[in-house]
C-alpha cells in the first residue's frame, strides 16, 4: 500500500530487456575514414603536411554527417529495461507507472502491413477525411528526447497512470511489449488497473 492507501501495482524486477541501434552503418563509415585517411597519407606526406590535414578535417566533416543520424538514434532511441526502470534514451520511466489496459490495447493493435493494406484501399476522399481525424487527435509524446520516429522503427504507444500518452520507438514492437508486459506482472496479463 502507498501513503494515500491504494495498492501499489507489483512488478517484476529480473526482466530484463535492451534494444541498441545496429553499429554496421557506422563501422563502415570509420572503416572508410580510415582507409581514405591512410591512403591520402601516403599520397601526400611527408612533404605536404598541411593539405593531409585539411583533407582529414574536410573528410571528417563529411564523416559526422554521415554520422549523424546513426548517433541520433543511438542517443535518443536507445531502450534498456531493467530493476523495474524503463530507460529509453534520456527519460527513465518506472515500469509501475505503465497501465495494463494499454499495454493489453497495444497487444491487440494490428500489425502495419495490415494498416498500410487498409490504407491502399481507400478512396482519395476516405483519405482525407481520415487523415483529417486524426490530426484532430493529440498525438503522444515521444519518449527518449527526440522528435520524430526515425524509418526503420515502429512506435508503440502506452499510458501512463496519470492518463499521459506515450510513444516509443523501437525496432521489435513484439520484443519490447512483451518485455514489458512480463515486467508489469500479472496484472497485465489480466487487464485489470
Amino acid at each position: 500500500m502507498d501513503q494515500r492507501g491504494q495498492a501499489t501495482p507489483s512488478v517484476d524486477r529480473t526482466v530484463t530487456y535492451q534494444e541498441d541501434p545496429p553499429r554496421t552503418w557506422t563501422r563502415i563509415c570509420l572503416a572508410a575514414y580510415a582507409l581514405w585517411a591512410a591512403y591520402q597519407a601516403f599520397q601526400l606526406l611527408p612533404d605536404q603536411l598541411t593539405a593531409w590535414l585539411v583533407v582529414c578535417a574536410m573528410s571528417l566533416l563529411l564523416l559526422l554527417c554521415l554520422l549523424a543520424v546513426p548517433l541520433s538514434k543511438r542517443l535518443y532511441h536507445r531502450i534498456r529495461l531493467a530493476d523495474g526502470e524503463l530507460r529509453v534514451g534520456r527519460e527513465r520511466l518506472p515500469v509501475a507507472s505503465l497501465t495494463p489496459v494499454s499495454l493489453a490495447a497495444a497487444a491487440a493493435e494490428p500489425d502495419r502491413a495490415a494498416l498500410r493494406d487498409y490504407r491502399a484501399s481507400l478512396t482519395p476522399a476516405q483519405l482525407k477525411e481520415a487523415r483529417r481525424r486524426t490530426n484532430a487527435l493529440t498525438r503522444p509524446r515521444l519518449v527518449g528526447g527526440a522528435w520524430a520516429v526515425p524509418v526503420g522503427m515502429e512506435e508503440l504507444v502506452v499510458e501512463t497512470a496519470e492518463g499521459t500518452s506515450l510513444a516509443i520507438a523501437t525496432r521489435d514492437r513484439a520484443g519490447l511489449l512483451g518485455a514489458l508486459t512480463r515486467a508489469r506482472g500479472s496484472e497485465a496479463v489480466g487487464g485489470r488497473s
